[in-house]
C-alpha cells in the first residue's frame, strides 16, 4: 500500500470517501472506466428524474391552465417526446465526448500536464453549463410551442422547465464532482499552485438556492398567479402548493444530503488520519480530492504528518546515536551541562589484537566484523536495561543504572557480560575480547559546551573497568568483574562468579580483587 493511503480497513469510505470510487491502488484504466461510467450513469438518472419532475408539475402540480387539451395533443404526443429523445441522445453524446476529451490522460500511467489537469478540474463546471443551456433551450422551445395555442401556458411551461433544469444541473455538477474525486486527486497535485476559489459558504448557498430556493420561488409564483388570475380556483392553488411543497421537501433533502456528504467525506478522512497518527502510524497521508478549503484541510494534515514523520526520523537517529534512554531523557526535560552522582555498574569490553586484525584483513571485512561485535554487545546491554554510552574504536563502554535507574544494576551488568561473551564466541569467532565489569559511584550528566555536548559518566569505576578489560585479555573466553560488582548483585547472579586473582591493575594504586564467570549464559536463559 503506498504511503498516504487510507484503506477501507481504516475508513469505510475508502481513499475517496466512498467505496464506489475505488482505492488509490487501482490501475489507470480501471480508474478511468469507473469515472466515465459513474458520470454517464449519474447524469442520465438526474436528467430523467428532472424531466419527470417537470412533467409532473406541468400536468398535475399546476393544473391550470391545462396542457391536456385536444388541440395540444400533437405537441404532447409527438413534438415533446421527440425533442426529449433527441435531446437525451445528443446530450449524452456530447457529454461522453467532453468527458473522454477532458479525461483522456487518465487512461495512462503518466501524470497529466498542467493544461490537462486544469481541463479535468473544469469538467464539472462545463457539464453544469451545458445542462443549463440545454434546459434553457427546452424552456424556450416548449414555451413557444404551447404559447402558439395559449399564451397563458408560456410562463407556466417555461418557468417549470427552467426551474427543474436548474435543479437538475446542480445535481449533475455535484454528482460529477463526486465521480471525479480519484481524477481530481491526481489533477490537484499538478495544479496545486491554483488558488481554491470556492468557499464552503458559497457552495452551500448555491446548493440551498437550487434545492430549496427554487421551490420557494415556485410557491411564490403560484401565489402571484392566484392574485392576478380570476379563473384560479382554491382547489387548483391547493394542489399546486402541495406539489411544490413536496417537491421542495424532497429536493431540499437531496441537496442537503449531497452538501453534507461533500463536507463530511474530507473531514472524515482527516479524522481517520489523525486517529492513525495518534496510534503512532506517522506514515499516514490522506488523498487530497476536494477543490475547496476542505482540500486545504487535507493538505494541511499531510503537511503536519510529514513534519511528525521527520521529527520521528530525527528522534530515531538521535536515539541510535546516544541510546534510547538518553534520547528520552533529553526530550522529556531540557538538558543542562553538569551531572549528578549515581551508583552504577559499568561494562568495558575491548577486542584482543585489533591492530593485527586490521593489518591482516581488508578494511571492509574489518568493519563488518566490528559491526557484528558491536551488534552483539548492544543487543545484550539493551535487553537488560543498560545503556551503550560510547563506541571507542574497537571497545565499547556500557552503563547500568543511569540515566534510567535499575533495581539491580550490578546483576544486570554481570548477566549481560556473561551473555555477550558466549554469543561473541559463537557469532564472532574471528576475534576475542577482554570484558570487565565494575560497580561504584560516578558522576553522570552532560559534558561539553552549550551548543555541543554529550551524555557521559565520569568516575573511578569507569577507569577501573577499562583497566580490568585489559587485564581480562589473559583469558578472553570469560568476563571478569570486581568484588564490589559481585557483592552488589542479586545472590542468584553472584553464585555464578568465582573468586579470581588479587592484583594491582595497570595505572592504579590499590589492588583489585577480581572474579570470573563460572558459566556463560546459554541460549534461552
Amino acid at each position: 500500500m503506498p504511503r498516504g493511503q487510507l484503506s477501507g480497513d481504516d475508513d469505510d469510505g475508502g481513499d475517496y470517501g466512498s467505496p464506489l470510487l475505488g482505492t488509490r491502488t487501482d490501475g489507470a484504466r480501471q480508474r478511468r472506466t469507473r469515472t466515465v461510467a459513474l458520470i454517464a450513469v449519474t447524469s442520465s438518472i438526474a436528467t430523467l428524474l428532472g424531466g419527470g419532475f417537470a412533467a409532473m408539475l406541468i400536468v398535475v402540480g399546476i393544473p391550470e391552465p391545462s396542457v391536456q387539451r385536444p388541440e395540444l395533443r400533437a405537441i404532447n404526443t409527438v413534438v415533446v417526446p421527440s425533442y426529449i429523445a433527441a435531446g437525451l441522445v445528443l446530450g449524452h453524446l456530447y457529454t461522453f465526448w467532453l468527458v473522454n476529451r477532458s479525461l483522456r490522460w487518465t487512461g495512462g500511467d503518466e501524470p497529466p500536464t498542467e493544461q490537462e489537469a486544469a481541463g479535468a478540474l473544469a469538467l464539472p463546471r462545463r457539464l453544469y453549463w451545458f445542462e443549463v443551456a440545454a434546459w434553457v433551450c427546452a424552456a424556450i422551445l416548449f414555451g413557444s410551442l404551447y404559447g402558439r395555442v395559449d399564451a397563458n401556458l408560456v410562463p407556466k411551461v417555461s418557468l417549470v422547465v427552467l426551474g427543474a433544469g436548474l435543479m437538475t444541473s446542480g445535481v449533475v455538477r455535484v454528482l460529477t464532482e463526486f465521480s471525479m474525486r480519484p481524477v481530481t486527486a491526481i489533477a490537484l497535485q499538478v495544479a496545486q499552485h491554483e488558488p481554491r476559489h470556492q468557499s464552503l459558504q458559497a457552495r452551500s448557498l448555491r446548493l440551498w438556492l437550487v434545492g430549496s430556493g427554487l421551490p420557494y420561488l415556485g410557491v411564490l409564483t403560484v401565489a402571484l398567479f392566484a392574485l392576478f388570475e380570476p379563473a384560479a380556483t382554491v382547489r387548483g392553488i391547493a394542489v399546486s402548493m402541495c406539489v411544490l411543497a413536496a417537491g421542495g421537501f424532497f429536493s431540499g433533502m437531496v441537496f442537503n444530503l449531497l452538501s453534507s456528504s461533500r463536507v463530511s467525506a474530507p473531514v472524515k478522512s482527516v479524522t481517520t488520519g489523525m486517529r492513525r497518527v495518534s496510534e503512532g502510524r506517522y506514515d499516514t497521508e490522506v488523498v487530497v480530492y476536494d477543490g475547496t478549503s476542505l482540500g486545504d484541510l487535507q493538505s494541511g494534515f499531510n503537511a503536519m504528518a510529514a513534519g511528525l514523520r521527520e521529527r520521528e526520523r530525527v528522534r530515531d537517529l538521535y536515539a541510535r546515536q546516544v541510546g534510547e534512554q538518553v534520547a528520552r531523557a533529553t526530550i522529556e526535560r531540557d538538558p543542562e551541562l553538569g551531572g549528578v552522582e549515581q551508583t552504577v555498574a559499568v561494562i568495558f569490553i575491548d577486542l584482543v589484537g585489533s591492530t593485527a586484525l586490521a593489518a591482516e584483513r581488508p578494511a571492509v571485512e574489518v568493519v563488518e566484523i566490528l559491526n557484528r561485535f558491536c551488534g552483539v554487545v548492544v543487543a545484550e546491554v539493551n535487553s537488560r536495561g543498560g545503556l551503550v554510552n560510547k563506541f571507542e574504536g574497537d571497545a565499547v563502554l556500557a552503563i547500568f543504572g543511569a540515566p534510567a535507574p535499575l533495581t539491580d544494576p550490578s546483576g544486570a551488568a554481570l548477566a549481560a557480560a556473561r551473555a555477550m561473551m558466549r554469543r561473541l564466541g559463537v557469532e564472532v569467532p574471528e576475534v576475542r575480547a577482554g570484558c570487565g565489569v565494575t560497580f561504584g559511584t560516578v558522576v553522570a550528566g552532560y559534558v561539553g559546551a552549550a551548543d555541543r555536548f554529550e551524555y557521559t559518566v565520569i568516575g573511578d569505576p569507569v577507569n577501573e573497568a577499562a583497566r580490568l578489560s585489559t587485564y581480562a585479555k589473559v583469558d578472553p573466553t570469560v568476563p571478569w568483574a570486581t568484588a564490589p560488582a559481585v557483592d552488589a548483585a542479586d545472590p542468584d547472579e553472584a553464585r555464578r562468579w568465582r573468586p579470581g586473582p588479587v592484583d594491582v591493575l595497570r595505572g592504579r594504586i590499590r589492588s583489585t580483587r577480581m572474579y570470573t564467570a563460572v558459566e556463560l549464559i546459554r541460549p534461552g536463559r
